[in-house]
């Protein structure tokens, strides 16, 4: 008997399979990992809003627009007042936009939306998604708890009842707002992406539990989850910094059976993403590339020629789209639009250090051969490093804006008069306490420390270089420095930039709350909390959005705050929070006595976060139509609360 007579599928069937379970694999992983996709794809369509939240959303929609149109000249203004908004450049009489990667990345979206408007209602194909993703969602998780007929029956009834919710409450959604909703989704998408691969990435240093963790952290309880509905790049950056991790780590495990492709593959999809990058930001696309080299050279594998080449190649291709996007705005493939010379930004211009001027005094100097030549090498030191050496400046003479930029914002004035005279500022601890729980990797720092001066360690030159052999070795080393370089590279970036206007949780620094959640997980005391206690803090988690979002509504209400004031009760009530977990993070480092306090006190950090995120969504910016039309009827409740 053939499988075509019954034993088996039909060829078109078992290929369709093999394809399935390849993208699998490639996209999510596994079961899990797909079910950690859909979950935060439910999560955030609850606060989803399709509209403009910032001007620079602006600028992507109408180049969106332009581009979908066929071309790149963004010839009218389809959303906002004009076109003379943040990011959009004037390059010889005609406007382009930026985050061309972006963009592209969310065309396909439109056109499905697109398609789909021709079949059913515009005002209800989002809550038909919901709907289908919820379905998806018990199907999985059932599969994975072993419980596959409960769980698609326990989906099936929530995606019914979700859709005929929002049936009743529905509202129209005009076909205007169609690019922005795409952006949207795209950037959902890229958000949700991003969760898994910190999943398998995390799932691969440790456990299957461990991973979950830090997925559902890095989704529900930081600004990244803030962030996945408002098209801004930072959700797409994030997912393809989240990849690189993923890739270099895979680079340096020992080649299996299993592996799809083979570990040199790995370490050359790590550059490609890289490259993939800058056709969003050039600028985080270079930084992202000097920790990528920093730490791949000295601890690769091997850096023969072969593997070089190889490298350079897949690099060089991956940067095809930028180079010729870059082509056809300027005539140049490496200058991008946010380098021309003519561009007009709203924010106003980049601005140059005191030794890029001095430099820059001494080739004005020089007879007209040699500063020509200099002048263009600093033109393009100054868009390369010049925000490095202007971050580093800035840590030497002024170390304390890092109280601003991590710990406390509160009014500042500078801030907040731009930000409409509002408090609406958050710094990264403010806006995800629970990442104080990264002081585990400081005080385990401190006890290494101390346990080896305790003992007979002498630091000579062949300890050293065998130490960095041992170092260059461990797959999970390598991973680690790369975190290490990718925070400091993004920090010199933007820390001479901040504390600044319209940031709301610190946006510029967002891959920090991914690698936070990283070095987290990365410490053995922790992981012995979450193994232990991991009861006590699901239960303390789902108390504190229940009863912590409500009491939380209960307090603005009841002291007619205003917007600023309302976030700033998150912070400080937040940093509260984050000073008792850092203590018992730091303790479980030490000793097991407070392993069930710290499980606590993480739950109650994570639900802080979770709250912000909901009741931002649906309370403190109902700035538009929601997707759910029962999330708009629920906000609609609150603001008459």
């Amino acid at each position: 008997m053939t499988s075509a007579d019954g034993v088996g599928g039909s060829p078109v069937t078992d290929r369709f399979a093999t394809v399935r379970s390849v993208a699998l694999r490639v996209f999510v992983g596994d079961r899990l990992g797909l079910v950690v996709f859909l979950g935060t794809l439910a999560f955030v369509a609850l606060y989803w809003r399709v509209g403009i939240f910032i001007t620079d959303n602006y600028t992507l929609a109408n180049a969106l627009v332009a581009l979908a149109d066929g071309h790149l000249a963004v010839d009218e203004a389809v959303f906002g007042p004009h076109l003379e908004t943040p990011g959009m450049v004037l390059h010889e009489g005609a406007h382009y936009g930026r985050n061309y990667g972006q963009i592209v990345f969310a065309l396909p979206f439109l056109w499905g939306l697109e398609v789909l408007a021709t079949v059913a209602d515009p005002g209800l194909l989002l809550p038909m998604a919901w709907a289908l993703v919820l379905v998806a969602l018990g199907r999985e998780s059932g599969r994975v708890l072993g419980r596959p007929t409960l769980g698609a029956n326990a989906g099936a009834v929530c995606g019914v009842a979700a859709f005929a919710v929002n049936v009743a409450v529905a509202r129209p959604l005009a076909p205007r707002l169609f690019p922005v909703a795409a952006l949207q989704v795209s950037a959902i998408v890229a958000t949700a992406l991003g969760v898994v691969m910190l999943y398998r990435l995390v799932t691969r240093l440790h456990d299957r539990r461990t991973g979950v963790a830090a997925a559902v952290v890095l989704g529900l309880a930081t600004p990244v989850g803030f962030w996945a509905s408002l098209p801004k790049r930072h959700a797409v950056v994030v997912a393809l910094i989240l990849g690189t991790c993923y890739a270099l780590y895979r680079s340096r495990l020992s080649p299996s059976p299993d592996d799809l492709v083979s570990p040199l593959s790995f370490r050359a999809t790590a550059y490609a993403i890289v490259g993939l990058t800058t056709w969003i930001h050039g600028g985080e696309a270079f930084g992202l590339f000097l920790a990528l080299v920093v730490v791949d050279i000295p601890t690769a594998r091997s850096n023969d020629i072969r593997s070089l080449a190889v490298v350079a190649a897949v690099f060089f291709l991956s940067m095809t789209p930028f180079f010729v996007t870059n082509a056809l705005l300027s005539g140049n493939p490496v200058r991008p639009p946010r380098t021309f010379l003519s561009a007009q930004y709203a924010a106003g211009g980049p601005s140059t250090g005191s030794s890029e001027r001095f430099l820059r005094s001494l080739v004005d100097g020089l007879p007209p051969a040699l500063a020509a030549p200099m002048t263009v090498a600093l033109d393009y030191n100054a868009i390369l490093l010049g925000q490095f050496v202007s971050g580093a400046e800035t840590l030497v003479t002024d170390p304390g804006r890092l109280y601003r930029v991590f710990v406390r914002g509160g009014d500042i004035p500078g801030v907040s008069k731009d930000n409409f005279s509002q408090t609406i500022y958050l710094t990264v601890l403010e806006a995800a306490p629970v990442v104080a729980g990264t002081a585990a990797a400081c005080a385990a720092g401190v006890a290494n420390l101390r346990q080896s001066a305790g003992g007979s360690v002498r630091w000579s030159t062949t300890q050293v270089r065998s130490r960095v052999r041992a170092f260059g070795a461990s797959p999970a080393a390598a991973m680690d420095a790369f975190a290490v370089a990718l925070g400091v590279s993004f920090l010199l970036m933007y820390v001479s930039r901040l504390p600044l206007h319209a940031q709301l949780t610190v946006r510029y620094l967002h891959p920090f709350y991914p690698l936070a959640v990283y070095a987290m997980a990365r410490q053995a005391s922790l992981r012995r909390v979450l193994a232990r206690h991991w009861r006590a803090g699901i239960w303390t988690w789902g108390g504190g959005v229940l009863l912590g979002s409500q009491l939380f509504v209960v307090a603005v209400a009841a002291g007619s705050l205003g917007r600023g004031e309302a976030v700033q009760v998150h912070a400080l009530v937040g940093l509260a929070a984050a000073a008792a977990f850092a203590v018992l993070a730091a303790s479980s480092a030490f000793t097991k006595r407070l392993d069930r306090a710290t499980a606590v006190a993480g739950g109650l950090t994570a639900a802080l976060g979770t709250d912000f995120l909901l009741l931002s969504g649906l309370a403190y910016f109902p700035y538009s139509q929601y997707a759910l039309p029962a999330a708009g009827w629920v906000a609609d409740l609150l603001a008459t609360a």
